[in-house]
């Protein structure tokens, strides 16, 4: 009972410390799986790992879920992509530069949907809720310089284009915007190149740079042909 009790606190504290999203999922289910094998035969200990592994899938800590959640923007990338008529890989690239993070479960960078950005500092958090929350804390301070999911919409210059937070988080809505966004440009340049360089910003050289990284990024993230290039 004592092992119990101990285990219990140590993971009460895991769940509660502020942690970046990666942080947060791969150690819970295996603390659980040797505590239950441990303590088969004591119908206590049995009852306290149901327990908290309800928890823990609230929490939205579980491998399944992480699964879920890291391929929510390419699901909807690759969807809008056709829908749009974007050039192809365009959205997936800017998405993996503005939100991606590495997922060492495939070895890959890709995007994540519950992104936040504000006063230069980038945070992954572990559930759309805990997303939304942030923003609203960063707003309450009078922060409005927020980029926000998979495309990194900024609220302060595009926010009123979503209902509110939940929409603006929500992955289809806010590649959506991000592609009808790239189609106005487009429509204005008449060129991929140019218009991922402005769909950054207007100044040449932030452009130049930013598309830089693009073509880093696909080179190395994005394209399955070697050969291949992103403009």
């Amino acid at each position: 009972m004592l092992k119990s009790i101990l285990f219990l606190l140590v993971l009460i504290t895991f769940i509660t410390t502020p942690t970046r999203a990666y942080e947060a999922y791969n150690n819970i289910g295996a603390l659980l799986l040797l505590e239950a094998s441990d303590s088969k035969n004591q119908n206590q200990d049995v009852n306290l790992i149901s327990n908290m592994t309800s928890i823990a899938s609230s929490d939205s800590s579980s491998s399944d879920l992480l699964s879920q959640t890291y391929n929510l923007c390419s699901i909807a990338i690759n969807d809008v992509e056709k829908s749009h008529n974007i050039k192809q890989n365009l959205l997936q690239t800017i998405a993996s530069v503005e939100s991606g993070k590495y997922i060492s479960s495939v070895g890959r960078r890709l995007p994540w949907p519950w992104t936040v950005h504000a006063q230069g500092k980038g945070k992954y958090y572990k559930t759309k809720q805990e997303a939304i929350t942030a923003v609203k804390q960063l707003q309450q301070k009078g922060i409005t310089n927020i980029d926000v999911g998979c495309m990194q919409i900024n609220l302060k210059y595009h926010g009123k284009s979503f209902t509110n937070l939940e929409e603006a988080f929500d992955p289809k809505k806010n590649v959506a915007y991000s592609a009808t966004f790239l189609q106005k440009l487009y429509k204005r340049n008449h060129d991929w190149k140019k218009t991922a360089m402005q769909y950054h910003s207007k100044n040449t050289r932030r452009g130049i740079n930013y598309k830089n990284r693009l073509e880093r990024h696909y080179a190395e993230f994005i394209r399955t042909d070697i050969t291949s290039v992103l403009f």
